[in-house]
């Protein structure tokens, strides 16, 4: 987990609160108990996602994979039945004659298989919906407030089935934390901490409905189940610092792409081998490799990728992937533009100007004080006129540079215009 790095001040770095009325999970009985044993938070006794929202999410991204398995595909869709994943389910995924609802889509299921257990797990979906997106980070916010946000993406998960034991498995997964909120039905976990022998009993037994979570860690052997039909959102949190290199190995690889990926060949030595050792010239490929990641350490290259992804990481709630800007639609001067709560602008110095960050995307913006006027007008909470926001010093029309920041803002949800829905 992470502290955030030397940002701009803002509003709620951590996210928005959940809006008034809003269902949420009590966290706070998991302080203790992280990475180190499973533990269950009670919330307000109402799911905290839409599930007929959920299901709808999960119908969409399992709509082309009806047609036939899809490799390296987001979102990744997978069907669990006796143990095993079915590689093409076909019409055993949602579809048109559920009519978006999960308990018709489980009775329907539970009919083909002639009462085989089942569960239907989709890989990162949220961001096909801004709404879900942005909900599920509200939801995490606290935890993230109280145990730092971790410097690596959370992966998000919606599954839908009746798995018993059998159905996923003994499983393990060593270098997260697990989170599990069912919507609709209930869930349980057994848990061992270390892979236990057949018929021996759990050294934890859980259960959680909808409005309430289950976390443990997933370094400890578990089976997972559904009671009754379930529907949920998974999640797992990174936790192993192993990953963080090679997340740091990948953004040095990405920062000298841009210099040697293109034109570089792969070096072919002499086979046999001569007994002499290769000269440069044919390690010079390799070589140049090395040198370009040398210069990229030391100019300060790969550093300022890393702050970058994190900028952006942070400004996400560190849920990834993020949904795409909403589609664009012209400011006009006439319309009245305020923060959006839910979006914090985060910014970070860099070079000689800033990192700007919203909803997971970054950009650059150069260090003006007309730029710094603007967000502080901005900030001040009313909803301004975009002919105000971006009047001309010399009080003659509108300055096009500040419209097209706030052109930006707008299609990266920075800020709402009066009148928008919720859903935008």
């Amino acid at each position: 987990m992470s502290a955030a790095p030397d940002l701009d001040d803002a509003p709620s770095r951590n996210g928005a609160p959940a809006p008034a009325g809003a269902p949420g999970i009590d966290w706070s009985p998991l302080w203790p108990h992280w990475d180190r044993r499973a533990a269950l938070m009670r919330g307000a006794g109402a799911p905290p996602l839409s599930p007929q929202r959920a299901f709808a999410l999960i119908a969409r991204a399992a709509e082309p994979f009806r047609a036939g398995t899809r490799f390296m595909a987001l979102p990744d869709v997978r069907f669990y039945r006796d143990g095993a994943q079915l590689r093409a389910p076909g019409d055993l995924l949602p579809g048109a004659e559920d009519r978006g609802d999960p308990q018709r889509y489980l009775q329907r299921v539970r009919e083909r298989l002639d009462g085989a257990r089942f569960q239907l797990r989709v890989a990162h979906p949220l961001f096909l919906d801004y709404p879900l997106w942005a909900r599920t980070r509200e939801l995490l916010a606290p935890l993230f407030a109280r145990l730092g946000l971790p410097a690596l993406p959370v992966e998000a998960s919606l599954w839908i089935g009746d798995a018993d034991a059998a159905t996923l498995g003994l499983r393990l997964a060593p270098r997260h934390v697990l989170i599990q909120l069912p919507l609709l039905g209930a869930c349980a976990l057994r848990s061992w901490r270390a892979r236990p022998a057949a018929g021996r009993a759990p050294a934890q037994a859980l259960r959680a409905r909808p409005g309430e979570a289950l976390c443990w860690p997933g370094r400890h052997w578990h089976e997972l189940g559904d009671e009754g039909g379930c529907l949920g959102l998974a999640l797992r949190v990174p936790v192993r610092g192993g990953d963080a290199m090679i997340a740091a190995k990948d953004a040095l690889a990405d920062s000298i792409d841009a210099e040697l990926g293109a034109d570089e060949r792969v070096a072919m030595l002499a086979f046999p081998p001569p007994r002499a050792q290769p000269g440069a010239t044919e390690l010079a490929p390799l070589a140049r490799v090395a040198a370009a990641m040398r210069a990229a350490v030391a100019s300060g290259a790969l550093e300022r990728t890393l702050r970058a992804g994190w900028l952006e990481r942070a400004s996400a709630g560190a849920l990834e992937p993020v949904p795409v800007p909403r589609a664009s639609s012209r400011l006009r001067a006439g319309d009245e533009i305020e923060c959006d709560p839910r979006n914090p602008l985060l910014r970070q110095r860099e070079d000689a100007g800033w990192r700007w960050a919203v909803a997971g995307h970054s950009f650059a913006m150069p260090d003006h004080p007309r730029l710094d006027r603007l967000l502080a007008q901005l900030r001040g909470g009313a909803a301004t006129r975009v002919s105000a926001l971006c009047a001309r010093e010399s009080g003659r029309g509108v300055d096009p540079d500040l419209v097209a920041v706030l052109q930006r803002l707008y299609e990266l949800r920075g800020l709402r215009r009066c009148g928008d829905g919720e859903e935008a």
